[in-house]
């Protein structure tokens, strides 16, 4: 799900795991991206697995296992209450793309995770429970009218109905890609604000209880 993830390809020779890297981008604008030196990229290398739900048999995926070597020590916050909004940076101290954020929910409850700039400019990554839905809305992520549908809201199903909800984000300076519920959800976006996003914060209307939240830098690995 989400509009950048496109013409994956697996491997014959990883054993019993199957590695998936996608195309980050989109035909309708990988032509007219406001990128300079470079055009689009890949997602995360992803391990496949499948999935009994209920009668149903479903492809997850999460990223691959070796990303913890070019991960930094987690920063841990637990039984975070969200009444309105709340600010990442003051638990976490100051954001650094790329990072690694894992958030884990006991109850099913909408939120949402801002990430902006000084410009107002702003991505918003979180789960409708209405809809029962994850969403990526890029509608004021910064650059969007290069192509007239790239600035819009995407969703995507849950896909399981297990009381207690789980999300990791991988995000950088230009993208975000979502895995909900051990990768039965996967979301895939790319983004262009003028200026990084320096900021996040947490929203709910619901009295949101975060269960478990980990903040991880991600480094070169050479």
């Amino acid at each position: 799900y989400g509009p950048d993830n496109y013409a994956g390809i697996t491997w014959s020779n990883t054993g019993s795991r199957k590695i998936f890297l996608g195309w980050m981008s989109n035909w309708m604008y990988a032509n007219v991206v406001p990128t300079k030196t470079w055009r689009n990229a890949m997602t995360i290398p992803r391990e496949l697995k499948l999935k009994h739900v209920g009668n149903d048999i479903l492809i997850a995926s999460q990223p691959v296992v070796e990303l913890s070597k070019i991960q930094s020590k987690p920063i841990n916050i637990s039984n975070v209450k969200i009444t309105n909004s709340i600010d990442m940076a003051a638990r976490t101290g100051k954001i650094k793309f790329p990072c690694r954020i894992n958030l884990s929910l006991e109850e099913i409850k909408d939120f949402s995770l801002v990430f902006y700039n000084e410009k107002g400019e702003k991505l918003i990554i979180g789960y409708d429970k209405i809809q029962n839905q994850y969403f990526i809305d890029r509608t004021k992520s910064g650059k969007t009218e290069f192509q007239k549908e790239f600035g819009a809201r995407h969703v995507a199903p849950r896909l399981t109905d297990n009381n207690k909800l789980s999300i990791s984000l991988l995000i950088d300076v230009s993208s975000v890609e979502l895995f909900a519920d051990d990768g039965l959800t996967v979301m895939t976006a790319i983004f262009f604000p003028n200026k990084p996003y320096n900021q996040i914060h947490i929203q709910s209307t619901e009295n949101v209880v975060i269960k478990n939240m980990e903040y991880i830098n991600l480094k070169s690995g050479r």
